[in-house]
């Protein structure tokens, strides 16, 4: 029987999601591979393996870089330089058509994280607190700004806080106020225990905008999440 060496590699990247919130992002991957391999093939393969989960980790988590060969972070700054007549762009920078709604171009998010790249829109919330996320964007997809509790008192399911342009006012501190918040007494019916209101951004893209969503205050799950048309919500939210 061959002998087998064990390998695991962790990466953690904290990031600031909001003024006086951070988030850590992490993953950790474990490995088994041949002790035939000899030192240096067993180190290689980690080498690898870390550069891998670094990666995603970073990618998750939003963050615009690049590895370099020996694995140190760079970031990437964002291009001025003109493309060649024959390449096609990218289609986060391809103009909109005439007859396209009006929403936030891709390159100028509404508030969310600057990274200069457009992540592709998952079917539910990912990531962090995204239990909260998707309970925040299924309010907005189903329910009125407001609701009346039993005693006639009225709760504040969620506020616009976006211009209609998608964009949002700066704090103090230069970072971008939230394009919506969800009440926490609204979050309180749904099970979640908040102490504040919770902010939504959105990010490049959409791209923290899930492509489905369910009426949970009506008691829906995930089994019934349906897509939704989040550019048209979007609009009726401003009108």
């Amino acid at each position: 029987m061959t002998d087998n060496a064990k390998i695991t590699v962790s990466f953690t990247q904290k990031v600031s999601e909001a003024p006086y919130e951070t988030a850590d992002y992490s993953l950790s991957i474990e490995r088994t591979v041949p002790e035939s391999m000899g030192e240096e093939g067993i180190m290689a393969e980690a080498t690898s393996l870390f550069a891998d989960v670094k990666n995603e980790v970073l990618k998750q988590a939003g963050q615009e870089v690049d590895l370099s060969p020996d694995g140190v972070v760079m970031r990437r700054l964002k291009s001025g330089v003109s493309r060649p007549d024959g390449d096609k762009p990218t289609s986060s920078e391809e103009a909109p058509a005439s007859s396209a709604p009006v929403r936030p171009k891709a390159s100028a998010p509404a508030g969310g994280k600057v990274t200069g790249r457009v992540y592709k829109r998952v079917p539910l919330c990912v990531g962090k607190q995204a239990d909260i996320r998707q309970a925040g964007w299924n309010l907005i997809a189903f329910q009125p700004p407001e609701w009346q509790d039993e005693n006639g008192e009225v709760i504040e399911v969620y506020k616009v806080k976006e211009k209609a342009d998608g964009t949002t006012d700066k704090t103090n501190r230069g970072t971008n106020y939230p394009n919506f918040s969800i009440g926490k007494d609204a979050l309180a019916r749904l099970g979640f225990d908040v102490k504040q209101d919770f902010g939504m951004w959105v990010n490049d893209g959409d791209s923290n905008v899930p492509l489905t969503v369910f009426d949970q205050a009506a008691g829906e799950t995930q089994a019934d999440a349906v897509e939704w048309d989040w550019v048209s919500r979007r609009q009726d939210l401003h009108s």
